[in-house]
């Protein structure tokens, strides 16, 4: 059975594993801060789920440019860069949009009256929170050392921090 960090095909190396669990912090807090930016009468009409959708896309969207533009820098940049090298990009990038799947699908629940809309969004929010403050533990994991009691506040302080951009965020531009 396959590891977060000792995968059968050899697994990531550092740079690509800190590439990724960079786009999930970053892709993570963009969702939060989308979702506390919107209230329940956003979540019955379905906006909320299209601005979550679209904060994770866009979001996306703008690390890969930012990405193909900031790999220019360097000494030994050629043009044209291989096609391997923009798939890995797109792989390492890929949680910022990913981390927006749940929270959509937590929202809908609420746009279709599954769930009643302010709890649908509770949950989506609730939801990330956890994700962000499980990121200590993973990180930990993913370094090859065993999950620590440091590791697991260091997560709590990250979600913690997080919904307060996130709060700041939506008070300042909404």
């Amino acid at each position: 059975m396959a590891s977060f960090r000792h995968r059968r095909d050899g697994g990531l190396d550092v740079v690509r594993a800190r590439h990724r669990t960079s786009a999930f912090v970053y892709g993570n807090i963009t969702v939060l801060g989308a979702l506390v930016a919107v209230d329940s009468r956003a979540v019955e009409t379905g906006r909320a789920a299209i601005a979550v959708a679209a904060t994770a896309v866009a979001t996306f969207i703008a690390h890969i440019a930012a990405d193909l533009v900031s790999e220019r820098v360097r000494p030994d940049h050629l043009p044209g860069r291989p096609r391997e090298e923009l798939a890995e990009e797109l792989r390492d990038a890929t949680p910022i949009a990913t981390s927006g799947v749940v929270p959509v699908l937590l929202v809908l629940l609420g746009t279709l009256e599954i769930l009643p809309a302010q709890l649908a969004l509770w949950i989506g929010i609730a939801f990330v929170v956890l994700r962000l403050a499980i990121t200590g533990v993973v990180t930990e994991r993913l370094s090859g050392r065993d999950p620590s009691a440091t590791a697991l506040w260091g997560g709590i302080v990250l979600a913690a921090v997080s919904a307060g951009v996130a709060v700041a965020k939506a008070l300042l531009t909404h």
